[in-house]
């Protein structure tokens, strides 16, 4: 069988949760089926990553400006608006050449912006377009231009969208796009908790933590709607009952929103608990920071798409506290592998750290589901097998 060239096509150069989940589907993909190519808009720890794995990487896709487009605004300055139909129009038209001049069958984007301007070139290329879709698009998220824009593209231009959760799926059919061409794939992982908690003690030294302190972490992108504000509030009512606890904060802000960062440590001093909670930064070696904690916490104001970090805390053992909404439910079980707690309600989100921590029989029950559960649904193989098919599909179905 001749392999399927595809191209992935991804906005973002910096690592976040589609970036890291794209990698393990390199990792693990079967190039006599699939051969991949990326193309972004420049050098980043991505595209280093993609490099090491032997794919090619094309770079300038796209256009700085396009960049700027936000979730809920236009970006950049009322002056380079105008503009961004003239970098669209030049992104899609030198996408669409790259596409016919390399060969490639198939366009595989990766992203939320990639969607929009990967569909067009795909479309003006004669490509089918399957779209792996990180998002739930609607007005809580979006703007009702950026939704509108989804809607035409996921109904004119995408031959299959790959949900990455059965949220993701329900968001695009209330968008009355048609169900025929929606699936849902979720993120897998690898089960690796025996290579990783071997590492605990040394971490935890690392770190500067006790062996015997209770510890808490968050794992994450820092931006708003992660809530990580929320997280730092419900240390401060966790230390008021636990003082030994400890508080790790993993990861770092990306996409132009590096002042946050600032913001959340200020607010560390505000609450007086600077000395108890640690911003590692971003680290390539999150699970093995992970295996540090006793429980991870998932904050997300709004409905989390997915939730990767989660299914990472379960196969480490470890008990999860998640807000409500979007995809969590299809990955915790309320009182059995974590609890579910409200959005944006720090005090309910401290109440269920402190039952956790001060119930260990309850929490390594709740580990061990967690780890039962992540073994069955999550299999990192399987999860890229069901991938490779849909691409599969849509490429066999066009030329048909």
């Amino acid at each position: 069988m001749v392999a399927c060239r595809v191209l992935i096509v991804n906005h973002a150069v910096e690592i976040g949760g589609a970036e890291v989940a794209l990698l393990r589907f390199l990792d693990k993909l079967d190039h006599n089926l699939i051969q991949p190519a990326l193309a972004c808009p420049k050098e980043g720890p991505l595209t280093d990553e993609v490099r090491k794995r032997g794919v090619p990487v094309y770079l300038g896709y796209p256009s700085a400006r396009l960049l700027q487009v936000r979730r809920r605004s236009m970006g950049g300055s009322l002056g380079k608006i105008p503009l961004y139909p003239w970098d669209m129009l030049t992104t899609v038209i030198g996408l669409a050449r790259l596409i016919k001049r390399e060969k490639f069958d198939l366009v595989f984007t990766n992203s939320a912006k990639a969607d929009i301007y990967g569909s067009l070139a795909g479309r003006l290329a004669s490509r089918p377009v399957v779209w792996r879709m990180h998002d739930i698009v609607d007005t809580d998220a979006y703007s009702k231009l950026n939704v509108m824009l989804f809607k035409v593209c996921a109904s004119l231009f995408a031959h299959r969208i790959i949900a990455i959760s059965g949220a993701v799926a329900k968001a695009f059919e209330d968008l009355r796009i048609s169900r025929e061409k929606i699936s849902v794939v979720y993120h897998g992982i690898d089960m690796e908790e025996d290579k990783v908690l071997g590492k605990r003690m040394a971490m935890r030294r690392e770190l500067g933590i006790d062996e015997k302190d209770p510890v808490v972490g968050f794992v994450g992108r820092l931006v708003d709607w992660k809530g990580p504000d929320v997280f730092i509030r419900s240390a401060q009512e966790v230390s008021k009952r636990m003082p030994e606890a400890r508080f790790l904060i993993v990861g770092d802000a990306v996409f132009g929103e590096r002042d946050y960062v600032e913001q959340l440590k200020n607010l560390c001093l505000e609450l007086g608990i600077e000395d108890r909670v640690i911003f590692t930064g971003y680290r390539e070696d999150v699970l093995e920071v992970m295996s540090a904690m006793n429980v991870l916490v998932h904050a997300s104001v709004l409905p989390e798409p997915f939730g990767m970090v989660l299914i990472e805390a379960m196969s480490l053992g470890l008990p999860v506290v998640a807000t409500q909404g979007g995809g969590v439910g299809e990955i915790v079980k309320a009182e059995e592998t974590g609890l579910i707690i409200p959005p944006k309600d720090s005090e309910a989100m401290a109440e269920a750290i402190f039952r956790i921590l001060s119930d260990k029989g309850m929490a390594r029950r709740m580990g061990e589901a967690g780890k039962r559960r992540a073994a069955e649904l999550f299999d990192g193989d399987e999860s890229v097998r069901n991938l490779e098919r849909e691409i599969l599909k849509a490429w066999t179905n066009r030329a048909r």
